[in-house]
């Protein structure tokens, strides 16, 4: 199996090119026409992806590479909420235990599920992007058809760029603690042989990569500028860029971004207070700018949504291993008619064992999966970037500016996202303030995996105490910005591999 390799030396062995089944998981990259196409088999380089429609079949298994277990369908979508101070794991021992090692903050080297294919996926998505670039850039795809074929180079790019992004921030220390000095993960740009030995580069290297792959995705001109359910497209990278940006610091650059993406001709929207319970979980809603489509209905057996909203859901055994925190349930208390209490549920069952002995009160479970008919929360998208947390780079972005039009801009932005709440509610002048930016971004993005990175970019603790918080968690109560556990530990797989490769202090 190409793919069951020990690490990122090895994720390079073949010098081949596998184009990956479409089938109904995602339709054509340019076109926006469905794929319906036979399981496709790995090919050698200079056979594969020679016209336009085998270029669009290759992107498309990149899109379903980072859709899939291990990426965006598992761990990456809740690995910032369970580290965070609102989103907890239910049990740290038996079935169920999976989010755990995160939760906990003793994830190991030699850890396959939460380290190893962690680490794997992520790179796999690089270099198939970097294996369809280099035969775009070849001129060996023939086709009359430039812009059609620029938008899948673009595309490539942008998930190439994504994916470096999700890496460095999972596997090295925040950027703003010391202006990205700190070792990030290796820059990998091109196919490379099977004796290639990667070191890292930094976190600001790898930062300035990212930028320069989705501004060059930007630079092509040839993303569309209409709605691509499922796709990448101007806004979506746009948004994606302007979160970057956000990580960084760079707020000029950020509520650039962000006011782009905002005045997007009326194609995305934000929720109305009206209908903000029901939407989740239907495909491609007005403020989706970037989601993966899945299915139950392929036909080689869909897996849907893998296990990223099993975890959260109460009803799927062996599965449902997250909750809500008591500290994000008296958050969103304090004001008892913001419409997103509508998301949070009571256990069917009441559960013992996320019960410390003492405590009232129950645990709630987070409804933001439930799938597409409500009863299957594994039958449900996954969206990566939406409108509400472009408001929100803009508030935050607009605030750190100062200045008092970045000021004004920065309450109405606020101000969009509390008064969908309630529009009863506001805040005034007087009130505007990071600390309150930030309550809202616990509020609104809640389960959507920005907690843990919104605290440690912002030069905040995470602090876990009280509540229904279980005892596993003692030692890792309270992590600051540079404590070394905020880096998940290289896989020691790559270690053992690789002389050039240095491990994450403990």
């Amino acid at each position: 199996d190409y793919y069951a390799s020990r690490g990122l030396g090895d994720v390079y062995k073949r010098q081949f090119i596998y184009i990956f089944a479409a089938t109904s998981f995602f339709y054509s990259s340019c076109s926006g026409d469905w794929l319906n196409l036979n399981p496709s088999t790995s090919v050698t380089s200079e056979q594969a992806i020679r016209t336009l429609e085998e270029a669009q079949i290759a992107l498309n298994g990149i899109y379903r590479i980072a859709a899939s277990h291990s990426y965006y369908g598992d761990n990456y979508l809740y690995y910032a909420d369970c580290r965070g101070e609102d989103v907890q794991a239910r049990i740290s021992k038996g079935p169920g235990k999976r989010v755990s090692p995160y939760y906990e903050f003793n994830v190991t080297a030699d850890d396959a599920l939460n380290i190893t294919r962690v680490w794997n996926q992520p790179y796999i998505v690089i270099h198939q992007a970097n294996s369809l670039l280099e035969r775009i850039e070849s001129g060996a795809v023939a086709t009359d058809n430039v812009t059609e074929l620029n938008c899948i180079k673009a595309e490539a790019l942008a998930l190439r760029g994504l994916a470096l992004f999700d890496l460095t921030r999972l596997f090295a220390m925040p950027y703003t603690l010391n202006n990205g000095a700190s070792l990030g993960v290796p820059i990998e740009t091109e196919t490379t042989l099977p004796t290639h030995q990667p070191s890292r580069n930094t976190v600001a290297e790898c930062y300035r990569q990212v930028i320069d792959d989705m501004t060059g995705a930007l630079d092509l001109s040839a993303l569309s500028t209409g709605k691509k359910d499922g796709y990448l497209n101007v806004w979506s990278v746009k948004a994606l860029l302007s979160r970057v940006y956000l990580y960084m610091n760079n707020n000029e650059k950020a509520l650039e971004l962000a006011k782009e993406v905002m005045n997007n001709g009326g194609l995305y929207n934000l929720f109305t207070h009206d209908e903000y319970p029901t939407v989740w979980g239907k495909d491609f809603n007005s403020e989706s700018l970037f989601e993966f489509y899945y299915t139950l209905s392929e036909p080689d057996g869909g897996t849907g949504g893998e296990g990223a909203p099993m975890v959260y859901a109460d009803n799927v055994k062996d599965w449902n291993n997250l909750v809500l925190t008591k500290a994000f349930l008296d958050l969103l208390g304090e004001d008892p008619d913001d419409v997103r209490h509508a998301l949070n549920c009571l256990p069917q069952k009441p559960d013992e064992d996320i019960l410390p002995e003492g405590s009232t009160g129950y645990p709630k479970y987070l409804n933001k999966y439930p799938g597409k008919t409500g009863d299957n929360p594994q039958d449900n998208d996954i969206c990566i970037i939406r409108l509400s947390e472009v408001y929100l780079n803009a508030a935050e972005a607009a605030f750190k500016l100062g200045g008092a039009e970045n000021l004004k801009f920065s309450l109405d932005c606020l101000n969009a996202i509390v008064s969908r709440a309630n529009p009863v509610k506001s805040v005034k002048e007087s009130e505007l303030s990071l600390e309150r930016i930030l309550k809202e971004r616990r509020k609104e993005l809640v389960g959507e995996g920005h907690a843990f990175f919104d605290a440690m970019r912002n030069g905040l603790s995470v602090n876990r105490t009280g509540g229904w918080h279980l005892a596993s968690v003692a030692d890792a109560a309270v992590i600051t910005p540079s404590d070394p556990r905020v880096a998940l530990p290289i896989p020691q797989t790559e270690i053992d591999a690789n002389p050039n490769m240095e491990q994450n202090p403990r």
